[in-house]
């Protein structure tokens, strides 16, 4: 397993596909900056970053999970490489949870690359009550958020990359899937819709 992960790592290099999760994470940060100044007057950190965490879980994150996902697996078909695979032998299912796993560890660090970006447009912009406490909680809640959504999207993936191409679909229905959380979440239906679970949590 740790050859698979290892491998995945080093096919990830030549994908580009990283830089939509790189302008995801980015975007949401700006759309929480543009949302917290919308009211005039000064920023305070702690609702800064909760915007970042509804902007996370309800746009950025679980499209960017499945589209980064899909498109790992689906590569295995588009560069006829499968079939070489699975003659090492190596399980479909085995190279599956490696690919899985890999992306579960890009999903923490595009996490972290959220928290970054939040603590430094915080830090530029002077926001009021940033501290130390503080900052940790954010980091440990923009973190823990991005990993309930990495496992709310493990079915999408597992779903819609059975065949190829088909992760497209997963993409638009991941979309949607995390947009509708924004109407879910505080409706009492918070710990039953999966994208919204971790803010119970």
């Amino acid at each position: 397993m740790g050859d698979i992960i290892i491998s995945e790592f080093a096919k990830l290099k030549r994908y580009s596909i990283l830089w939509i999760g790189i302008v995801a994470v980015f975007f949401s940060a700006m759309l929480a900056l543009f949302q917290s100044s919308s009211g005039g007057g000064s920023i305070l950190y702690e609702s800064f970053y909760n915007n970042i965490i509804w902007n996370n879980f309800s746009l950025a994150f679980p499209f960017m999970i499945v589209l980064i996902g899909g498109h790992i697996i689906n590569r295995e078909y588009t560069d006829r490489t499968l079939k070489n695979v699975l003659t090492v032998p190596i399980p479909f299912r085995k190279m599956l949870i490696g690919k899985l796993i890999v992306l579960g560890m890009i999903t923490a660090l595009f996490a972290v690359f959220s928290f970054l970006c939040t603590s430094l447009l915080a830090f530029v912009l002077q926001t009021k009550g940033m501290s130390i406490p503080l900052v940790v909680k954010s980091l440990y809640q923009i973190v823990g958020i991005g990993l309930c959504n990495y496992i709310a999207a493990l079915p999408i993936i597992a779903f819609f990359s059975r065949k190829q191409n088909g992760f497209f679909a997963g993409v638009g229905f991941a979309f949607v899937y995390g947009f509708c959380g924004i109407f879910v979440a505080g409706r009492g239906l918070t710990d039953f819709y999966p994208i919204t679970t971790g803010l119970g949590i």
